[in-house]
């Protein structure tokens, strides 16, 4: 991909971008490069959404995605990204690659270069304000992730303030969660169960958590700050004009994503490999304190966007809500691969994307099928991809201009379609996994500035594409499944031909046709002559393969829409209407002519040759199947009595 244009690139490596932390740090980045005409590709997971760790495995896959010595740098928010073992691949990866590295908010690697702020003395300022100015004693903790490192400082920081203090560290009073907000309810519940005094104060290592846990206290009944002061951490959008207002640490998120895209272009041996920027305690009304007079104009003017923000947001969740479930739900009625992407259109087009490109896996809808000793089939349905893209990516639809096309196969390792390596003007894509589970399909790029990156539909938009894949697939491969039943069901496993199952499904509504018309039938029955001598002279085996070759020969004289079948042992039928005598007798000449012709070239010990007699009547409602085969039966056997009278004589 480098190679092909002169604009520079820059890989961003990320989860989650719908919350505010990221999506702030990822507009300054954005900032930055619409400025300088730079590329931004992002490579977005959305983990840790749905508690499932297959899930979290296809989303992280993405990363296996970046070729990184294809881009001018690399930008990481690690930190988003709680799985170690995946963090510890992409630092692999990263070492062997020879382009500028940043993480955002995590001094990972001396390596690496680093912007973030000074989690351990923000911290402390926040918990000595709550210590000393509120008289707090009993202080309760809710933290983030163990193995993350801001968490690691903010918890040093609560345990240096309170050891400072004189104060008592209660293990009981300390909760480690995941930065969601569903650790708050957890976390009161396990602090109300383990301590019979509440605490006075609750700090928690981000504003998501402390905005949950003054809900949660709330339905117990417990007042904030009146009853207990809550804190957080990283001031955001909704933590500032929450009722009551959070009590926090600002950061400039946006300025961190600008330095960030700055440095790894701009990056020389000299370059700093560290900016620690400034942050800023905020205090409100969680804590007690309010708001200050001198900030009444700055606080006036955000409750009015606050207000029109919200009303925005509703209206926004009730017109797309119905949206995404009508998306789920006409995917979901998608009978074939053509028409789920004939019904995606509608979806790509009313969500109102610049560009779009549908990546699959080459051979995503393979089945891999083995035969075991027996000759029978054996479908394995985990033969797919888990980790890393196939070789190829096939690209199925794509919108392009406002028009929707296919576009030719391109290897995995380009990332883009060949059509967007020509692209001179700075773009930003968004890289997003499609997957079930840990099964992977491919990914999906969205490309263009009307991206919205803040839109918290966006990843069940993806899911609702990627459960639709999947739906496709099983019903695919369980038709595919069905027709090896049904075949198994009317077809003789060892001549290819019908079954009775078979001859009866074939012949049954034809057969009350022609008996409401009075139309002429014909019913042939072929009996193998000396199966038995071949079995017993030659071998089982080649009894099976006498059979088989008679079966050929009468598949092959049946021409005219016959029906044929094996009928048990070594005994075969052939129906057929509107027939005469004398295309009965030549469809018996055909069949005893193809037996020559394989005695001929076969070099086996023996001969494959049957007895055949027919019978050809107009059948009424009276008539029966189980009549004509009957009456077909005599006749062959006046046929074979004759060939062995003729012997003897």
């Amino acid at each position: 991909m480098k190679s092909k244009t002169a604009l520079r690139k820059v890989a961003v490596i990320v989860s989650g971008i719908d919350e505010e932390y990221q999506n702030t740090i990822l507009k300054g980045i954005h900032a930055y490069a619409e400025e300088h005409g730079v590329h931004v590709v992002h490579f977005v997971a959305f983990a840790g959404t749905l508690c499932s760790e297959h899930h979290d495995v296809g989303e992280y896959n993405i990363y296996s995605l970046c070729q990184y010595n294809d881009f001018d740098g690399v930008i990481l928010l690690i930190n988003t990204i709680s799985d170690s073992v995946f963090v510890t691949e992409i630092v692999k990866n990263l070492w062997r690659c020879r382009v500028p590295v940043i993480c955002v908010d995590n001094d990972l690697d001396s390596r690496f270069y680093y912007v973030g702020i000074d989690n351990f003395n923000a911290m402390q300022n926040i918990i000595r304000h709550i210590v000393y100015d509120h008289h707090c004693k009993k202080v309760a903790y809710i933290s983030g992730p163990e193995s993350n490192p801001e968490c690691i400082q903010r918890y040093y920081a609560y345990e240096s303030v309170m050891r400072e203090a004189g104060l008592e560290i209660d293990p009981n009073l300390i909760y480690y969660g995941s930065f969601c907000s569903c650790d708050a309810a957890d976390g009161i519940n396990y602090f109300l169960a383990h301590n019979e005094v509440q605490p006075d104060a609750i700090i928690c290592a981000n504003d998501v958590t402390a905005l949950a846990t003054i809900l949660v206290l709330n339905e117990h009944g417990i007042r904030v700050p009146e009853d207990i002061i809550v804190t957080g951490f990283d001031n955001i959008y909704a933590a500032r004009n929450f009722f009551p207002a959070i009590t926090s640490v600002s950061r400039p998120l946006f300025q961190t994503g600008y330095y960030a895209c700055k440095t790894v272009l701009e990056a020389k041996p000299d370059t700093p490999h560290s900016n620690i920027l400034k942050t800023k305690m905020e205090l409100r009304q969680s804590c007690g304190c309010g708001c200050h007079a001198e900030n009444k104009d700055e606080v006036d003017k955000d409750e009015r966007t606050f207000r029109k923000n919200v009303y925005q947001q509703l209206n926004y969740y009730q017109v797309n809500v119905p949206f995404i479930t009508r998306m789920s739900y006409v995917l979901a009625e998608s009978e074939s691969f053509a028409q789920s992407l004939e019904n995606l259109k509608i979806f790509v087009k009313e969500f109102g994307y610049d560009r779009f490109y549908l990546c699959l896996n080459e051979g995503w809808n393979d089945q891999r099928i083995e035969k075991t000793a027996d000759g029978q089939k054996v479908y394995f349905a985990e033969n797919y991809t888990s980790h890393g893209y196939a070789e190829t990516m096939q690209v199925p639809l794509a919108l392009t201009n406002g028009i929707f096309t296919d576009l030719p196969s391109f290897p995995s390792k380009q990332m883009l379609p060949d059509c967007e390596l020509k692209y001179d003007t700075p773009t930003l894509y968004y890289m997003i996994p499609l997957h079930f589970r840990d099964q992977c399909f491919g990914y999906c790029i969205f490309c263009g500035a009307h991206f919205n990156i803040e839109n918290p539909l966006i990843h069940t938009w993806v899911m609702n594409v990627a459960n639709a894949l999947e739906n496709i697939q099983k019903k695919e491969h369980l038709d595919q499944a069905l027709a090896e039943v049904n075949a198994l069901y009317i077809k003789d496993s060892l001549c290819g031909i019908n079954n009775r199952n078979g001859f009866d499904k074939y012949t049954a509504d034809v057969f009350e046709t022609c008996q409401a018309e009075n139309r002429t039938c014909m019913m042939m029955f072929i009996d193998m002559d000396g199966l038995k001598y071949v079995n017993d002279a030659f071998s089982h085996e080649e009894g099976d393969n006498a059979l088989y070759q008679l079966s050929c020969a009468i598949k092959k004289s049946c021409k005219n829409g016959e029906v044929s079948a094996r009928f048990g042992g070594d005994e075969f039928i052939v129906f057929a209407t509107n027939y005469s005598e004398e295309q009965a007798q030549a469809l018996s000449d055909a069949i005893h002519k193809g037996l020559k012709k394989y005695n001929s070239i076969s070099g086996k010990a023996y001969e494959v040759d049957a007895s055949i007699g027919w019978y050809v009547t107009a059948v009424s409602e009276e008539d029966t199947l189980s009549e004509l085969i009957t009456a077909a039966d005599k006749k062959m056997y006046e046929e074979k009595k004759r060939k062995k009278a003729a012997r003897i004589a």
